[in-house]
């Protein structure tokens, strides 16, 4: 991953699903999920307001664990670390990581949010943990969410640069993971437009 990587996702003509593999060691995940009726004001505000209760409705049935575990404030996401445990279309096999939201600015070129239209930006970095949510030296991938404001609402893109080795389920963390995201948001549009004017 490199900075002009990070900085297609915003001004890139079009985005779509799709996965490559750069390398032996690395895997790259595209998703764009287009939310009519949502701002990005309105997914920022999630991020930040995302409690256990929230989160099991993100997705109801992959979602089997959460809570922030270090540096949260009740302003924002960014620099907060938040445990959570997936279960991908109600598989057997359980992901346990910690996720930390970092500042975006720092890794995108944030002169081009006004150009592109972004509303918001989001860069996370991942790293498994062990049964007892100690997590692993090594970092198992970054991400990045992108809402880019539209007429219908927002175009939502999201990248995922990861590290995978021999024992790496690919078919679960590409397609898998796909399914999953479209699935979360699918979810969190039902819903949000209701929640966030209640509660902002």
């Amino acid at each position: 991953m490199n900075p002009s990587e990070i900085n297609d996702v915003i001004t890139a003509l079009e985005w779509s699903d799709s996965v490559d593999e750069p390398s032996v060691s690395t895997m790259t995940v595209r998703a764009v999920d287009h939310l009519d009726g949502i701002e990005p004001e309105m997914i920022e505000w999630w991020f930040t307001n995302m409690d256990a209760e929230l989160y099991f409705q993100f997705h109801p049935c992959d979602h089997k664990k959460f809570a922030w575990t270090r540096n949260k404030t009740s302003e924002t996401h960014v620099g907060a670390t938040h445990l959570t445990y997936h279960q991908y279309g109600g598989g057997d096999k359980l992901l346990r990581s910690e996720i930390t939201f970092m500042e975006p600015a720092e890794f995108f070129d944030d002169t081009l949010y006004e150009k592109y239209d972004v509303g918001m930006a989001l860069f996370a970095i991942v790293h498994m943990v062990d049964e007892n949510d100690v997590p692993e030296a090594e970092e198992a991938g970054r991400f990045v969410h992108v809402a880019i404001k539209r007429d219908y609402g927002t175009e939502l893109r999201s990248c995922w640069w990861l590290n995978v080795n021999a024992q790496s389920d690919k078919e679960l963390m590409s397609v898998g993971r796909l399914r999953h995201v479209h699935e979360e948001f699918g979810y969190l549009q039902g819903f949000l437009r209701s929640l966030f004017p209640r509660l902002k």
